[in-house]
């Protein structure tokens, strides 16, 4: 699958609701075989609730005309397919170290967290925003699998560097729970700090 079909472009883009009223009238122009709803009428629910078409009415009506629709104009003209950037940052780590997709995620969104340290150290809401959505990407890009294997090399890449900062002296566990600790006040002082500005 390409990234192109991963986020979407596959999608017709229609000028207007018109796409939407065509492709309720292709299904409805049979009878549902699931729920039994005639032409022209729509799906019902076990409730007898309204409801999109089944899947069996989509599977005995075929796929709608979409290339014809196109030639009439129906559809927006594509734009440029941009891809995000921590997604060509991910594609850049796993090609230069020649590592896996997940590994390349967490190199790519652990590299975006060094490149904006000052702004975490600042609690900038702008920095922290554009962490979320890096991560929200890499999540809707991937599915929840690809975010799974995310979560856990990240764990494992934060294990590894407490171990690292550990040195033998203390336990790594020592260690990562103090780091969660002052991320947890820090959060709590900004939410202070914030409840208490005035309005």
């Amino acid at each position: 699958m390409t990234q192109a079909t991963q986020w979407g472009q596959w999608r017709p883009q229609f000028r207007s609701d018109e796409g939407t009223r065509r492709i309720r009238a292709w299904y409805r122009r049979v009878a549902c075989p699931g729920c039994k709803a005639a032409i022209g009428r729509a799906c019902r629910t076990a409730a007898g609730h309204p409801t999109d078409h089944h899947r069996a009415r989509r599977d005995a009506a075929g796929t709608p005309p979409y290339e014809e629709w196109k030639k009439e104009g129906l559809f927006q003209s594509p734009g440029p397919t941009v891809i995000p950037t921590i997604l060509e940052d991910s594609r850049t780590a796993s090609g230069e170290f020649g590592i896996d997709q997940p590994l390349g995620d967490a190199v790519a969104m652990v590299s975006h967290v060094l490149a904006d340290r000052l702004g975490i150290a600042l609690a900038d809401d702008a920095v922290l925003d554009r962490l979320d959505d890096a991560a929200r990407t890499l999540v809707l890009a991937r599915g929840p699998i690809g975010a799974a294997d995310l979560v856990t090399v990240l764990a494992s890449q934060v294990a590894t560097l407490t171990n690292i900062l550990a040195g033998g002296a203390i336990t790594p566990e020592t260690v990562y729970t103090a780091l969660v600790r002052d991320q947890v006040n820090l959060v709590r002082q900004r939410e202070k700090a914030r409840k208490s500005a005035p309005e």
